[in-house]
């Protein structure tokens, strides 16, 4: 958990959310929504970095806090993982409850200016219509299948379990299709190190298939590094630094990783949040891979930045990145847009 100290929010908070809560139940009584706009305020990433400004090749287009609303017992909040469906132009959101939002971002020119909620679903049971329940309903790592083919209502969700290690396929309707078999050795609960930090990352690559992170790494790995694996039983040793943590895949094809990961101090202190880029190969090399640090974002620096748990790709070299409120006033749920520069 990390925590972002901000209690002047703390009224914007219960007014936001008791004015468009009471919006919601008055004018909708399911979970499918009109498009809808959602209450949201534009944050700048911090007093010199404002919509079109640069640090190095990241490039930031606008960031949005987000309400913190409930809508048929699904709140809007702890989201950890994002898709993005080009065919259908929705965004999904996953709430580690076990919520699916369905989302629309909305533009103005280059920068993320709002959003529209369009539909709210609860995840289900393997074989059932009932909702997750137990350990079960912590999910954390979301990729998207047939979402740029060029057809539309055809997508599929890859979805990771934490606390009961599991990765399923979804409807986007929140129902599930399938389990995938997990290989040894992220199949043996004991093996990791705590319930709250197992399988945290999920993408889908389409030569090397399904790939997952645990958040820290397992119990047995050497000193210094984590391991990206794949579910077809290779894996790739991952280094990190004390403290690291992985949140957040993106398989961008032809095996590119983007891996979001971040460090922080204490609840009250400095976070840092990470985006690296690595490239894997087919037969995995005994040695390390070597991430590219593409940017890396630091609240020392003034950066107003928080728990950032999902990432997904837009268009080209665009990206959605937000962060988990964690359920707690004093942190925020902010969903980032940024562009990705070719120098």
């Amino acid at each position: 958990m990390i925590v972002s100290l901000r209690p002047t929010m703390k009224h914007y908070y219960k007014i936001a959310g008791m004015f468009v809560g009471l919006l919601y139940a008055g004018l909708y009584s399911g979970i499918n929504l009109a498009e809808t706009d959602l209450v949201t305020r534009q944050v700048t990433l911090s007093q010199k970095i404002q919509n079109g400004d640069r640090i190095g090749a990241f490039r930031f287009l606008g960031m949005l806090e987000l309400p913190d609303i409930k809508l048929d017992g699904m709140r809007l909040s702890q989201l950890s993982a994002l898709a993005w469906d080009d065919d259908d132009e929705i965004l999904y959101a996953l709430s580690d409850k076990g919520s699916l939002f369905h989302l629309k971002p909305i533009f103005e020119g280059d920068f993320l200016t709002g959003l529209k909620l369009l539909r709210a679903v609860t995840l289900r049971e393997l074989g059932s219509d009932k909702p997750l329940r137990g350990w079960r309903i912590d999910v954390e790592g979301m990729d998207i299948v047939n979402g740029r083919n060029g057809r539309r209502n055809d997508a599929e969700l890859i979805i990771s379990h934490e606390r009961v290690p599991a990765i399923m396929r979804y409807r986007p309707d929140g129902y599930a299709i399938d389990r995938f078999p997990l290989p040894a050795p992220i199949d043996e609960t004991k093996l990791y190190r705590e319930r709250n930090k197992m399988l945290e990352a999920a993408c889908i690559d389409s030569a090397l298939g399904v790939l997952t992170m645990p958040e820290v790494p397992l119990n047995n790995e050497r000193e210094g590094y984590n391991r990206i694996f794949s579910v077809a039983g290779t894996s790739w040793l991952y280094p990190i630094l004390p403290g690291d943590r992985i949140t957040a895949m993106e398989c961008l094809g032809k095996a590119e990783v983007w891996v979001l990961q971040q460090n922080f101090q204490n609840p009250f202190g400095r976070v840092i949040v990470m985006l690296k880029r690595v490239r894997l190969s087919s037969s995995p090399p005994s040695e390390s891979l070597l991430p590219e640090t593409i940017v890396t974002l630091d609240s020392r620096d003034g950066h107003q930045i928080d728990n950032f748990e999902g990432l997904a790709r837009h268009r080209g070299k665009r990206f959605f990145m937000v962060s988990d409120n964690n359920d707690l006033f004093v942190q925020r749920t902010l969903l980032m847009y940024f562009e990705l520069l070719d120098d």
